[in-house]
């Protein structure tokens, strides 16, 4: 009787952890923090494919920044309450390297976010130290906590700990949680920083390789469950194309987690970010 009950709950243990039951169990809605709809993407999808891609795939908001910028208004016209406009300093791709010492570019940035509709600035690159340190960041970062939005940065470990020294009172979404940094050291920075938010675009393999949520990763999704935020990141425009396989694969391992806990990286974390929108049917 005993061997019947275990060979059950070892069965039972198994179809929680497939993704076929993730997929029976109710579809979370999604916000996703990491959407690009630049010069490339609106040259092959019009607004209107767009939102009906983002609509199939179960996302209700979803946080936009484009090179340049327009890309990101065509889509915040098209469909305000879905559409959270963040406010890229890139207008062309050139841009990408040099922005942070360019007094241009700061100025371009300083002027269009007087239009007051932007929830963010970034996503933008800092590719060292000394570039989170530039004299135009530590200005964009006062930009940032007059106006209570946040800086959504792509960056290494160091550069998120040059900008927190210019302010605590800084909140940073950090792209990709650090691209390529290992979970223990996401989990420091989370420690340290309680205006720290992390991404999860492009790092679903690490997540989850071959499907399995990893431990470590599931260890610290458990110790900050508020702190994480779910995204895809389209940045170049074969990734429209692909994009219902993009959500598909962070659903799988979602569907790996406590209800509660792939609730708020799915959507509450970013609906306290940036707002539930009005008839979304996000909850606040």
């Amino acid at each position: 009787m005993r061997l019947r009950h275990n060979v059950l709950a070892a069965s039972a243990l198994l179809l929680l952890w497939s993704p076929g039951f993730a997929a029976a169990a109710p579809r979370l809605p999604l916000f996703d923090t990491h959407v690009h709809y630049s010069r490339g993407a609106w040259e092959v999808y019009s607004p209107k494919r767009i939102l009906k891609k983002l609509a199939a795939a179960g996302v209700k908001r979803a946080l936009v920044s484009s090179t340049p910028d327009e890309g990101t208004l065509m889509l915040y016209e098209a469909d305000p309450r879905r559409i959270v406009p963040n406010l890229r300093p890139y207008r062309v791709s050139g841009d990408m390297s040099r922005w942070a010492w360019d007094g241009e570019v700061f100025a371009y940035v300083a002027k269009r976010i007087k239009r007051g509709i932007y929830k963010g600035i970034g996503e933008f690159h800092l590719f060292e130290d000394r570039d989170a340190a530039s004299p135009y960041i530590k200005k964009l970062a006062r930009i940032a906590v007059e106006r209570n939005i946040a800086l959504q940065v792509h960056s290494g470990a160091g550069p998120v700990n040059v900008l927190f020294s210019h302010t605590p009172k800084l909140k940073i979404l950090w792209a990709h949680a650090g691209m390529s940094e290992p979970p223990g050291v996401v989990g420091k920075l989370l420690d340290r920083y309680a205006n720290l938010w992390a991404g999860v675009s492009f790092r679903g393999g690490d997540i989850a390789p071959g499907g399995k949520l990893d431990p470590e990763w599931r260890a610290l999704f458990l110790r900050h469950p508020d702190r994480f935020v779910y995204g895809t990141d389209t940045y170049i425009t074969e990734r429209w194309e692909s994009y219902g396989e993009l959500v598909a694969e962070h659903r799988a391992w979602l569907g790996q987690l406590p209800r509660k806990i792939a609730e708020g990286i799915a959507h509450r974390n970013a609906v306290r970010l940036f707002g539930a929108g009005k008839d979304t049917g996000l909850p606040e």
